[in-house]
């Protein structure tokens, strides 16, 4: 059986395993003071719209397709969609193209990447607000995945919160998003990682391990 842990999206022959929730800070701010806007997460979007803040034509820096297409159906229309969707790549990726900007990042409370202090250190003008932040979800026992299941991991939250609540089985193979995910993994497992930064790519990948 193939699981899938740390979003809520649905594929045939998946189970989905909830173990967060997202809960967006309230904070106010005007797009409009600012030249670029960086983004690790639809999350930040929908930080924007549980704020009610609208949209400004600054330009837009993406982790990933997903976040970019979350930030188009918000409104923005600069938007740059970054080559490397793994965190601490991204920011260096990004740094010297936000020289001279006055730049915000909306980002989580807790981070596995160090995205900020690295454009920090690159002398980018920087303002971050904590926009959102990962709470644990207990599940029931009885929703614990069985031996030998494929159970694929969306970020390094989605670790912690499966091994918090059922704890870590030796015959569970683990397919990994990213690198950042597979390096939480890899204090207890060696996972398999996905080709590509995405929850169909992952998925493939898992049924291979069946």
């Amino acid at each position: 059986m193939i699981y899938l842990v740390g979003s809520n999206l649905k594929f045939e022959g998946v189970k989905t395993l909830v173990l967060n929730e997202i809960k967006f800070n309230k904070f106010s701010v005007n797009l409009a003071e600012f030249d670029a806007l960086v983004l690790t997460s639809k999350n930040s979007v929908n930080a924007l719209k549980f704020n009610q803040i609208s949209p400004a034509g600054l330009q837009i820096y993406s982790i990933g397709e997903g976040t970019s297409r979350a930030a188009r159906e918000f409104g923005f229309a600069q938007i740059y969609t970054a080559k490397n969707a793994h965190g601490n790549d991204f920011a260096a990726e990004i740094a010297s193209l936000l020289n001279g900007k006055k730049t915000l990042f909306l980002r989580a409370r807790e981070t596995a990447s160090s995205v900020g202090e690295i454009l920090r250190e690159s002398g980018v003008n920087l303002t971050q607000i904590i926009a959102y932040e990962n709470v644990f979800k207990p599940l029931e026992k009885e929703q614990k995945p069985p031996k030998n299941s494929a159970i694929i991991f969306t970020a390094p939250s989605a670790v912690r919160n499966f091994t918090r609540n059922f704890g870590w089985d030796e015959s569970y193979k683990a397919v990994a998003i990213g690198l950042t995910t597979a390096k939480e993994l890899g204090n207890f497992t060696a996972p398999a990682v996905s080709s590509e930064q995405n929850i169909n790519s992952c998925v493939s990948l898992a049924k291979t391990l069946l």
